[in-house]
């Protein structure tokens, strides 16, 4: 609490300089209250950044203290303004100026000046290796699962790189509060999400999926290209349990376009029934009054004849 205490009050102090707060909680103390903070500000946490005298798109914060990751993200326009707080309780402000940022990354070569860089451990390539490569580009920051150590750029060290970037594209988007249409199924899902955006596109302004961005890291890179956009078309794919559960998590679809149950990945989802109970997790984070539409003709999903009070419709 006096951490976050003491850092509110130096920037009340000097608001023309002040634009990026790094907070660690000490293990002997508290979490800070926003009421604490509130008290400090002299308003309330929600509009700390009308506190600041630099014009900002993103018009509000709204702390929660009780939660473990700490924010809920408003955006405006073309700026992002993230809050993180990671299994260290690490949190991290960043404000604006200098450490504005206005795309998230996680390829090095498309790092733009004041971009977001991701730094992902893959298979074959560990983005770490290029964390000052981007920063000498002109990166405003870097989300990094390695301690760098005493840097002159911020980073934000967190856990799990993949595991953050997941985070923060959900609260992302839950506070664009954009209906999102998720698409699922064996095959035909681009097919099925290239159709659905041409409809909806000639009476919304609508985003898709671009190329195979449908796996736990190209959905929240998809998520983190919307900015005016009045609503998303998602495609979400899957080869594992678990990992529909945690797409549906970020996307928690408005609408659900199933294509079909097949016979892919049977290396880890055995057979056509392991299928159908890996696709269907996408219904664990429905928003209420989802629409669930289905392909009628495939006889694993005609077994889905009701989900939390939802019928299906039908094709």
């Amino acid at each position: 609490r006096a951490v976050l205490l003491a850092a509110a009050r130096q920037a009340t102090d000097d608001l023309r300089v002040v634009r990026g707060v790094l907070l660690h909680r000490a293990a002997d103390v508290d979490v800070a209250d926003a009421a604490g903070v509130a008290e400090v500000l002299d308003g309330e946490a929600a509009v700390l950044v009308e506190l600041l005298d630099a014009p900002l798109h993103l018009l509000a914060v709204f702390f929660n203290f009780n939660e473990d990751i700490l924010c809920r993200i408003l955006t405006f326009k073309k700026t992002l303004m993230l809050i993180i707080i990671d299994e260290f309780n690490c949190l991290c402000l960043i404000e604006s100026g200098n450490y504005l940022f206005t795309s998230i990354e996680t390829d090095s070569r498309k790092v733009p000046k004041g971009g977001m860089f991701v730094a992902i451990k893959g298979e074959r390539v560990d983005g770490h290796k290029f964390i000052e490569q981007v920063m000498q580009g002109g990166a405003a920051t870097v989300l990094t699962e390695i301690d760098l150590g005493e840097k002159p750029y911020p980073y934000i060290l967190v856990e799990s790189t993949l595991q953050a970037v997941k985070d923060i594209a959900e609260f992302y988007l839950k506070g664009l509060n954009i209906p999102v249409v998720g698409i699922a199924g064996s095959v035909g899902k681009t097919s099925t999400k290239e159709m659905t955006h041409s409809v909806l596109s000639q009476g919304f302004n609508a985003l898709k999926t671009q190329g195979n961005f449908n796996n736990e890291l190209g959905l929240p890179i998809t998520i983190f290209r919307l900015r005016d956009e009045q609503l998303a078309v998602l495609e979400m794919g899957i080869s594992d349990f678990g990992e529909m559960h945690r797409l549906a998590k970020v996307a928690r679809p408005h609408t659900v376009i199933m294509t079909n149950i097949g016979c892919c990945h049977l290396e880890n989802l055995i057979d056509r029934d392991g299928i159908l109970k890996a696709k269907t997790e996408i219904f664990d984070f429905l928003e209420p009054g989802a629409h669930i539409i289905l392909n009628g003709d495939d006889d694993k999903l005609a077994t889905v004849t009701e989900v939390r009070g939802i019928k299906p419709v039908t094709f």
